[in-house]
């Protein structure tokens, strides 16, 4: 399961401005810097390979070549005397051409190498620019994501962004900084301990029927999933074999809490039972339920590394393959815009009337200057050319 945090189309969605802004432009200045310089590195490698294709087709030509050169010359020299002299040129030059192949080829390798290093490192350069830039959430963001899940006893969580454009991207989360998710996450009450009201018994002193409780504090939170009306989780209780589900639903402000039992005897669903719902402290259930949403929603702020970026249905980013030449020039037409009118804004010294950092034309320029030649149709497209 996953947790999910969703803005729906009424409520207002997220965009850089000020501070965020600024930091979104530098960011994506420097990814297409970056990008810039990786595929200028590509372009090199494609020069070096092409050269020593080239080098190794003269080499065969040149030997080729020598053998005719000495053939032409048969009528003077004579067939037997010519062909004799071939075979000796032929000889001594297959030598003296492997070892220049073999010299040609270690150059090429050793060149080939440093470059392709060289075109990793920039890769990599560009991509924490990308990561960087996504970081600030540019873009609108329709739906949000946050998944939890305990494995071999720690957890893993990732945020996914659905924003406008048909952009979707990805980050994994850090939950050893998180106090509530460092270690295994037992749900807890300051009303006391919360008990789920599992099956009902008859009793000697009672004529009614008892409720047979789980204490949820012998459970561990094991996967989790919400969305802005809803916070689903799942706890289990690994000796038992047994879990219960919780489901906090709020809708158009009409709000259903659903629990539900499993173990390998029995499926209930206690909040669809009267004669168990009774039994239970849904006050207490759904208080624990914010809690915990409050808490995996503070994850976001743990960013770690992006896992995948798609934009327009082409992945951009995923498992180390990069190719965001067409992304980055997609976002500069989303971002552009807004740092043209953020520029209208009549910022000084990069802070805004109320004292927000903001953009102003000088960083700005400086900023888009470091594309070279590259950065003249931006400077255009900002009326600062």
């Amino acid at each position: 399961m996953g947790v999910s945090g969703h803005v729906s189309s009424e409520e207002k969605v997220v965009q850089p401005e000020g501070k965020a802004l600024k930091q979104a432009f530098s960011s994506l200045i420097d990814a297409l810097r970056d990008d810039q310089h990786m595929h200028e590195r590509e372009d090199k490698i494609r020069e070096i390979e092409e050269r020593n294709k080239l080098r190794l087709a003269a080499l065969d030509k040149l030997q080729a070549d020598l053998a005719a050169a000495v053939l032409s010359n048969q009528d003077v020299l004579g067939k037997e005397v010519a062909e004799d002299l071939e075979k000796h040129v032929s000889s001594l030059s297959a030598v003296a051409v492997e070892l220049t192949r073999k010299k040609v080829g270690g150059r090429y390798a050793t060149e080939l190498d440093d470059n392709q290093l060289a075109l990793k490192g920039e890769s990599t350069k560009t991509f924490k620019s990308i990561e960087a830039f996504l970081a600030v959430l540019p873009f609108p963001v329709l739906d949000e994501s946050i998944n939890l899940k305990l494995v071999e006893g720690a957890y893993s969580a990732n945020v996914k962004y659905d924003c406008a454009d048909d952009i979707q991207f990805e980050f994994s989360l850090d939950c050893k900084k998180s106090a509530a998710f460092s270690k295994e996450f037992t749900p807890t009450s300051p009303e006391g301990k919360i008990r789920v009201p599992v099956s009902l018994g008859k009793t000697w002193l009672k004529k009614e029927p008892a409720p047979d409780y789980e204490e949820l504090d012998d459970y561990v939170l094991s996967a989790a999933e919400v969305t802005a009306p809803q916070l689903s989780a799942t706890y289990v209780y690994a000796e038992k074999s047994s879990t219960i589900n919780v489901i906090d639903s709020n809708r158009d402000a009409h709000a259903v809490l659903t629990v539900e039992y499993v173990s390998a005897d029995a499926k209930v669903n206690v909040t669809s039972e009267p004669a168990l719902n009774k039994f239970l402290n849904s006050q207490q259930m759904e208080k624990s339920a914010e809690a915990l949403r409050a808490s995996i929603q503070e994850l976001e702020s743990f960013k770690i590394d992006l896992m995948r970026l798609v934009s327009g249905g082409k992945v951009v980013f995923e498992e180390g393959k990069l190719d965001a030449q067409e992304f980055l020039s997609k976002a500069w037409g989303i971002i552009g815009p807004r740092v043209k009118a953020a520029l209208g804004e009549h910022a000084t010294g990069g802070v805004t009337s109320d004292g927000r950092d903001a953009l102003d034309e000088t960083f700005v320029r400086q900023r888009i200057e470091l594309l070279g030649e590259a950065g003249k149709p931006l400077l255009a497209s900002l009326s600062l050319s």
